[in-house]
């Protein structure tokens, strides 16, 4: 029961297999504390369609900045006058907020923050548990917290999975998995960091969805003050972004031979990058600790740097 009504607390995130594609390579790490998935954006004509991937992370702004709840009263109040009006400024204050707390200069790892959000309610089936864009009156929040909080119930642990996000894109790949690492690293060495988290879920949880009976359930699953301690499983969520050649390699091939040739390179690379980030976990991180990897390589990354920031309006110097 409580797996199917966190499942439900997902937005539907229509579009997303259109947009974003999965690579068929089965990963198979030697720990089984190592998980992850390669992705790709969606093929246009002879290359990644970025601008449709930048139109479709951009319809997320709402659910990913603005708590369930708050969405979901304005929408039934708006229904009801049969004025479109309030939806329509859903949209305009997401954005605003969105930009408001990030700087005027966007690095593009604002994009990544997205991309992680619609994996995790979209592929993982994990619904955001906390709308940190929302809680204005920590100015550090978004500085160092967790990119993401998100919860599943998971049938083959046969408890609850809080996964706990980074979204990390660089021009090079191993940079961007040493900097999700780095960060793990930082949290799991800061018991004061890892208790402010904790601490902000509880008081923050976006339940709005769920019956009285399973968010109290949730409740009490969470409560860091009961004993004996709650027990549930966490996992180190990652997006890794990086530049990628063989774009460039296949964009000369004929239409329906372009992105068959890419998947080949890609499947190819894709078995040196699990290699590479099975050896990097292991030796930088202390066990037991559970990572979950999602992986997917952009043409240009300033470019979509750039598009998204003028998606959304925000000069580019």
């Amino acid at each position: 029961m409580l797996q199917a009504s966190l499942e439900l607390l997902c937005g539907s995130h229509s579009g997303f297999d259109d947009h974003i594609k999965r690579l068929a390579y089965s990963w198979e790490p030697k720990s089984h504390l190592l998980d992850g998935e390669f992705l790709y954006p969606l093929f246009g004509a002879g290359g990644p369609n970025i601008d449709a991937l930048v139109e479709h992370i951009y319809q997320s702004l709402v659910p990913f900045c603005l708590p369930r709840g708050e969405i979901q009263k304005i929408k039934t109040a708006a229904m009801a006058a049969g004025d479109m009006n309030a939806i329509i400024a859903l949209g305009d204050r997401a954005r605003a907020m969105f930009v408001q707390t990030r700087s005027a200069a966007l690095t593009g790892g604002e994009a990544g923050e997205l991309l992680l959000f619609l994996i995790l309610e979209a592929l993982v089936k994990a619904p955001l548990l906390v709308s940190k864009m929302s809680l204005k009156t920590n100015s550090n929040m978004n500085i160092h917290g967790r990119d993401g909080i998100h919860v599943r119930f998971c049938p083959a642990l046969k408890g609850l999975v809080l996964h706990l996000g980074e979204s990390k894109l660089h021009k090079g790949l191993a940079a961007a998995v040493d900097d999700a690492i780095t960060s793990i690293t930082e949290y799991l060495g800061d018991r004061a960091l890892r208790v402010r988290e904790i601490e902000i879920l509880n008081a923050n949880m976006d339940l709005t969805g769920l019956s009285a009976e399973t968010e109290q359930q949730l409740r009490a699953i969470l409560n860091p003050y009961t004993s004996p301690p709650p027990v549930y499983h966490t996992s180190h969520t990652c997006f890794i972004g990086f530049e990628y050649g063989a774009y460039a390699k296949v964009a000369g091939l004929a239409s329906d031979a372009v992105e068959v040739e890419f998947q080949k390179l890609y499947t190819k690379r894709a078995a040196e990058i699990a290699a590479l980030i099975q050896e990097k976990a292991g030796t930088s991180l202390p066990p037991p600790a559970n990572l979950r990897f999602f992986v997917m390589p952009f043409p240009n990354l300033e470019h979509f740097r750039t598009t998204f920031a003028q998606k959304l309006g925000v000069k580019v110097d």
